[in-house]
């Protein structure tokens, strides 16, 4: 239960301002015995007044204006004492006895240290004098009355991805069909004009399910397509620039006219014939622009818009009603299977009745009928008395005046039945714009800076965020985009209905405010919340605003989008989170961190830039004062070098640097680190190399090479007191080896000497391809049992390297890049089942030359071949055999690498389309074949029909085009041998 209070929402500052009071009566404080008394009577009456706060949590719903006035004011208040004390903490403790602190210096510290109790004593009597006061409210109030219920609920270990697959499989077969006549008919005529069919209903119907399933399904059939979500106030520059990128177009640049986007956009598909969804649009007038990049070409186009206004339906349809399509509700034979099948097994006799009401109530929404089933599966027991409390819970008459605010009322529900744990950290979300991808790892580190997260005996914080993610997913809560082959999320969003609740609730709480213009920074900072969003985007004649605002309460700060705004970083005393993702024109020419060496309680730090004309970044000589610093992530341009003091940081366990980054050194004191990404081999001083390997809780270690920047001696040297660093780092806690580079260095040194055969294996992930070449498959691979993924090159590929790999019994992911072509015939399986878990298998060669034999491998799910147009005169019929041996096989990705693209190329490429499609195309399915050129590379894809591919949406919702983007960013070897 005290782990439970420690998060919450209302209450986990008070727990933590109640520690630090603790702590100010403990030994180390003894010699401010004079204040001691006073710090005592706060304790006591802050901890009265916790026990209320813990009341009033459990009656959310019951709560009168008053008594959310007194709570909002009791927060505030010790949101104000845990800053004094913090404050206080810091000027007492800083260390006078490090051997560079002169005499002159231990005399400073100790004038500090006496003004520093002086102030904290005068401010003592002031927050006692404010306690008393509200104590006195809360007396007259009589709160200790209320009553209070509480519950404990346990984690769902169902798949995160639950809510998607099953909402893709109940109750579409009809509209999809219906939907899909819609844009075909054609009536046989021979002039086929671009038609826009629309989807109107409230939010949570189910029209973007639906829009993903038609665009499957058609999508391709078409010369391009695309996939685009709308904001309900969207950047015009940002949103054509996403569509400019899923059409895999050249970037446009020195452009800042949305008009010269359009035209750009409208040139490329002028003789193509495309197929658009338009996802989510509020208003006609961003439709207006929006239409302008069709081309009316006669070639059959099609564009899928869905929308909650139907006034916005019939206008994307120029008024033809024939094509706007009215989503409609689930009826109650659907709804029971969606309902039942989230629920699971149950006895269904005594919840019968039960059930059918809760049904009636969610009136067909798959959305709330998710979220109640999620509630109810949660609970740790399925009563009938628990499943008539929720239903009398939900709101009537859904079916029949199905408002926005009723699908508000469904969810709250969902919400309020959440632990305070969970709520806490939903509640966080809201700091993320809407239609926002959010990593994972991001988010879940950002919960910890922030101290939601509590300290469970025997385990790892990251794994109690982690399993807060998951049981957050479980409760339909948060949607995944993106999920890995392990089943492990790797973004996710939330519903836009879910984001405007926890929005809602974020403001009356006091927890955190959104702010997109000044006035709303303004007010938001009068209010005195603790946690700020900002989300300007500012149109194109605007500039930069500027202005004095006082920030010293702010906890987080999130800065997203075109940030136009300035204020002095001084302001951020209290600041514990700080992420600004810059995104879009406008910025200043740089971002000056120079300031943060006076953020004390700074715990996390992001800057990201996504694209090359961003700010660059000024980073302050010295940074170690940030004692509780955990995790500094810098993906930007950095004109000044690391702070020379960032290996001193005690708790710095993230770090993330640009490729190139010269770190200072002594790295071999950052014993707490992680994760690193990237170490530059080549940039880094021997000092740095060596010591790399005593940092041995270093779990993620991403490097880069680039051998050019070094004699070919001095890269010897360099490559192998690496090695030596790195398979010390292998005997201890390294799970995740990869590279960043892709510029091929000289032969790998073999690690089999370097690796003693009593070593524990941790390692999960080895990514080295189109990196480091190896003579063949290393020995030493095949005692890594846990490996999950590896992408490794070789000069050549023998039978018994594939036997080697075929016996890692966790291997999901597997890349293969052969600098020679095989002398003869590769041979996978064959008897026993081989490569049992593998989903994911890419070849980069000069000519395959493969033999999937039975159950070689029964879980592969995509199969990506890049071969050299020189190769394809070395195909044959019989180049790949036996895929008819893989029983799961999604899609397969073929990959030709040009030199130069003139006809000998195209005719070589469509040899080995027609030999390749006639070797593949025996599996499963009729596969459909799309042809692309992209960066050199010619790709057709076939996309083999799967009885289980109800969760392609969860890993790719919005993708242009498929996993075989990252393919065409590497050109296979022309060595051929034989």
């Amino acid at each position: 239960m005290a782990a439970e209070a420690l998060v919450s929402a209302s209450t986990g500052v008070m727990n933590s301002v109640l520690e630090k009071l603790a702590t100010l009566m403990g030994d180390e404080y003894t010699k401010h015995r004079s204040m001691q008394r006073e710090v005592a009577f706060l304790k006591d009456e802050l901890g009265s007044m916790d026990a209320v706060l813990k009341k009033l949590e459990n009656m959310e719903e019951e709560i009168d204006p008053q008594t959310r006035e007194w709570k909002n004011q009791v927060m505030d208040m010790a949101f104000h004492i845990e800053d004094c004390i913090d404050d206080f903490m810091h000027e007492s403790g800083e260390d006078s006895s490090r051997p560079d602190v002169g005499f002159v210096g231990k005399i400073a510290h100790y004038i500090n240290m006496l003004r520093a109790r002086h102030q904290f004593a005068n401010q003592i009597q002031q927050l006692k004098a404010w306690v008393k006061d509200v104590s006195e409210r809360r007396k007259r109030y009589k709160l200790d009355e209320c009553a209070s219920s509480s519950s404990y609920v346990s984690v769902d270990p169902r798949m995160p991805a639950l809510y998607v697959e099953v909402a893709n499989l109940v109750g579409m077969e009809g509209p999809k069909e219906d939907l899909i006549n819609l844009l075909t008919d054609q009536k046989a005529a021979s002039v086929q004009p671009l038609r826009v069919v629309s989807i109107v209903g409230f939010g949570g119907l189910g029209k973007t399910t639906l829009a993903i399933q038609v665009y499957h399904e058609l999508g391709g059939q078409y010369d391009c397509k695309v996939f685009v979500s709308i904001s309900q106030r969207p950047n015009m520059m940002k949103l054509l620039g996403r569509i400019i990128k899923k059409l895999k177009m050249p970037q446009a640049t020195h452009t800042d006219e949305v008009q010269d986007l359009i035209e750009y956009i409208r040139e490329y598909l002028r003789e193509k014939r495309y197929f658009f969804v338009i996802d989510d649009i509020w208003d006609e007038s961003v439709w207006g622009i929006i239409r302008c990049v069709f081309p009316k070409n006669q070639q059959g186009s099609k564009v899928i818009v869905t929308t909650r206004i139907e006034m916005v339906a019939k206008a994307t349809c120029n008024y033809q009603h024939e094509f706007v399509y009215k989503m409609s509700p689930l009826d109650d034979q659907n709804s029971r299977k969606l309902f039942f099948s989230r629920v699971g097994q149950v006895d269904l006799q005594p919840l019968e009745e039960i059930s059918i009401e809760i049904l009636k109530k969610c009136g067909g929404l798959p959305l709330a009928i998710v979220s109640i089933a999620s509630l109810l599966v949660s609970q740790t027991t399925r009563s009938v008395t628990q499943w008539k409390y929720v239903c009398n819970s939900l709101s009537s008459n859904l079916r029949t005046n199905p408002t926005l605010e009723g699908m508000r009322q469904v969810l709250n529900l969902s919400y309020n039945n959440l632990p305070h744990r969970l709520k806490t950290c939903l509640l966080y979300i809201a700091m993320y714009p809407e239609d926002y991808i959010i990593m994972k790892r991001n988010l879940l580190r950002e919960w910890v800076a922030e101290g939601f997260i509590p300290k469970v005996q025997g385990q790892d914080a990251d794994m109690v965020a982690e399993s807060y993610f998951n049981e957050l997913v479980n409760r339909s809560m948060i949607q995944p985009t993106k999920i890995w082959y392990d089943g492990q999320v790797i973004e996710c969003k939330v519903h836009d209905m879910i984001l405007d609740l926890i929005r809602l609730k974020s403001e009356e709480e006091k927890f955190l405010s959104v702010a997109d213009d000044l006035q709303g920074i303004t007010a938001a900072l009068r209010s005195k919340v603790r946690r700020l969003s900002l989300q300007l985007d500012y149109g194109a004649n605007e500039g930069t605003i500027e202005a004095s605002l006082s920030m010293p309460h702010i906890r987080s700060l999130g800065i997203f989008g075109k940030f136009c705004f300035k204020f002095s970083m001084y302001e951020l005393k209290s600041i514990r989170v700080l992420n600004v993702d810059c995104q879009g024109a406008g910025m200043a020419d740089r971002i000056d961190l120079t300031p943060i060496c006076k953020l004390f309680h700074l715990r996390y730090l992001s800057i990201i830039s996504h694209k090359e004309d961003m700010p660059t970044l000024i980073l302050p000589r010295l940074i170690g004062d940030l004692k509780h610093l955990e995790t500094l992530k810098l993906d930007i341009h950095i004109t000044t070098s690391m702070p020379s003091d960032i290996v001193d940081l005690p708790c710095l366990l993230h770090l993330y640097v640009p490729i190139g980054t010269r770190l200072p050194d002594g790295i071999r004191r950052m014993k707490a680190l992680r994760t690193l990404r990237y170490f530059d081999v080549h940039m880094n001083s021997v000092d740095d190399l060596i010591g790399l390997s005593e940092l041995t809780n270093l779990r993620s270690l991403y490097f880069c090479s680039d051998h050019d920047k070094q004699t070919t001696s001095q890269h010897g040297i360099s490559m192998g007191i690496f090695w030596c660093s790195v398979s010390k780092l292998m005997r201890c806690n390294l799970r995740n080896f990869r590279s960043g580079s892709k510029i091929f260095s000289p032969q790998c040194v073999e690690l089999a000497s370097l690796i003693t055969s009593n070593t524990e294996r941790n390692l999960e992930e080895l990514h080295v391809a189109a990196t480091w070449t190896f003579s063949r498959v290393p020995i030493w691979i095949g005692q890594h049992q846990k490996l999950c993924m590896l992408g490794i090159t070789v000069e050549k590929l023998m039978q018994e390297d594939i036997d080697l790999l075929a016996g890692l019994p966790n291997l999901l992911y597997l890349w293969l890049w052969i600098r020679k072509s095989p002398g003869k015939r590769i041979i996978i399986g064959g008897g026993a089942v081989t490569f049992r878990v593998l989903k994911y298998l890419r070849i980069t060669c000069f000519t395959p030359c493969l033999t999937f034999m039975a159950w070689a491998m029964p879980e592969l799910q995509n199969l990506v071949l890049e071969i050299h147009e020189q190769g394809v005169e070395h195909l044959g019929p019989s180049a790949i055999k036996g895929v008819e041996h893989l029983p799961n096989l999604r899609q397969v990705d073929v990959g030709i690498c040009f030199e130069r693209a003139d006809t000998e190329s195209q005719r070589r490429a469509a040899d080995a389309e027609a030999i390749l499609t006639n070797a593949l195309s025996v599996s499963s399915g009729h596969p459909s074949i799309k042809m692309r050129l992209e960066d050199g590379m010619k790709y057709f894809k076939l996309s083999c029909a799967s009885s289980d591919g109800g969760d392609e949406v969860a890993r790719q919702p919005n993708d242009a085009v498929d996993g075989s983007a990252e393919a065409a960013t590497h050109a296979p070897s022309t060595t051929a041998d034989g």
